[in-house]
């Protein structure tokens, strides 16, 4: 991804397999976000491939490429405020509406199941991350805390059962103890969805440690290392990436 003449992305070469937790990890402007605005469709790369389970998803727009499977979380907040928290998830089954206008007016019954059986398909993945955040499913979502306004986007973006969900610091403005939650709750997504792929962008280490099966390291938007997390954080162009500091877990 080249901006004015500047890589922000350059020479990477990435693979998730299926059921893979892959963390992604450097430096402020390392570009890490860049590279899953190429995945997401948001940013069309300047060059390269993007495949999807052998299919080249390369230049198609945000939509279509969220209809092939591919779901996304933000590093800031994208929720409705004045929203139910239902009414934030049930956006994320917006591709997969049947019902048609002329059904809205003509065939509500119709309209309306379908509606029904979506909001159901939400409640299941909401009360999988937390039974207390179900029962407030019709609150506002400037009416609920942070860590469960992070829930929601999650929720939001695995209604549609996604192959690969990117997930850019979702423990961001979250506390120690919060985090511990989000780390529990991406393991629960493992233990409910075995086959889904994550993508996730962090800077607290422990996440990294904790959650994930493997590390990539991007400096200067280029891969640096790669590997489990105890080996990358001993890698020599890992530690002078982070202005010769050591990674702590």
């Amino acid at each position: 991804m080249n901006f004015g003449g500047l890589w922000a992305v350059k020479d990477v070469d990435f693979f998730i397999g299926t059921g893979e937790v892959v963390g992604l990890i450097g430096p402020n402007g390392s570009g890490k976000t860049t590279f899953l605005n190429i995945i997401s469709g948001l940013y069309r790369a300047t060059d390269g491939v993007v495949t999807l389970q052998g299919e080249d998803i390369t230049g198609l727009r945000p939509f279509e490429i969220f209809k092939k499977g591919v779901a996304r979380t933000y590093q800031s907040s994208r929720l409705c405020w004045d929203l139910s928290v239902a009414d934030n998830i049930l956006m994320g089954l917006h591709t997969k509406q049947k019902a048609s206008f002329l059904d809205v007016l003509f065939r509500p019954k119709k309209a309306n199941d379908e509606i029904y059986g979506y909001l159901q398909e939400c409640m299941d993945v909401l009360s999988c991350f937390n039974p207390a955040l179900f029962n407030r499913r019709y609150d506002l979502a400037r009416d609920i805390p942070h860590i469960d306004r992070r829930r929601v986007e999650i929720s939001r973006a695995l209604v549609g059962r996604p192959a690969l969900l990117l997930l850019d610091e979702p423990t961001a403005g979250l506390n120690d103890e919060e985090t511990a939650q989000m780390m529990g709750d991406i393991r629960k997504i493992k233990e409910k969805i075995k086959d889904i792929c994550i993508i996730i962008i962090e800077h607290d280490m422990k996440v990294m440690e904790r959650v994930t099966e493997r590390v990539v390291v991007f400096n200067a938007g280029r891969k640096i290392a790669e590997g489990a997390y105890r080996d990358v954080i001993r890698d020599k162009n890992v530690i002078g990436a982070y202005l010769g500091g050591g990674l702590h877990g």
